[in-house]
């Protein structure tokens, strides 16, 4: 009678273990399905908010609103989340080297600190590069544009101020 009452305590235990177990795994599987859904709904959010950018950035490009140089560097720092790191440079290699060309000119505070005449040599020197890269940029603006869309209440300001306008 002891040794049968041990066996039916021992598998008792065993049954409540596993039991445990599975409740426990059913936990690890609901809070790993859970965490899937919602880093696939951030993911889908950020991806959305990188497109409207690229796009109002391209749009703002195509009707003048930024200068080129200006709207590479902000389109770069995106298409790099976008894609992986500067792989997004084979799409877009004009963006990415007036980038390159541009990214060491001093800007915003810093651009205070530089005397006057280093200055306007810099911004002589910008516009040189932004003019023989304007066909390409404004190209690749446009395929931008044709990617991602028109912004919300811009359609039709490309055509206002189009392309080749001042």
């Amino acid at each position: 009678m002891g040794l049968t009452l041990l066996l039916v305590a021992a598998g008792a235990v065993l049954v409540a273990l596993a039991a445990y177990a599975a409740w426990l795994w059913w936990r690890v599987a609901s809070q790993k399905r859970e965490r899937d859904t919602h880093n696939a709904g951030v993911l889908a959010e950020t991806e959305a908010d990188l497109a409207t950018s690229l796009a109002i950035i391209a749009d703002s490009l195509l009707t003048r609103e930024l200068n080129l140089s200006e709207g590479a560097i902000r389109l770069k720092v995106l298409l790099d989340h976008w894609y992986s790191p500067a792989s997004g440079q084979s799409d877009y290699p004009a963006i990415y080297r007036l980038f390159l060309l541009t990214s060491t000119m001093p800007r915003g505070e810093q651009r205070d600190t530089y005397p006057t005449r280093e200055i306007r040599r810099l911004d002589r020197e910008r516009e040189m590069l932004e003019v023989s890269a304007r066909d390409d940029i404004l190209r690749e603006a446009a395929a931008l544009q044709e990617r991602f869309g028109v912004p919300d209440g811009r359609a039709g300001l490309a055509q206002v101020r189009p392309a080749g306008s001042a």
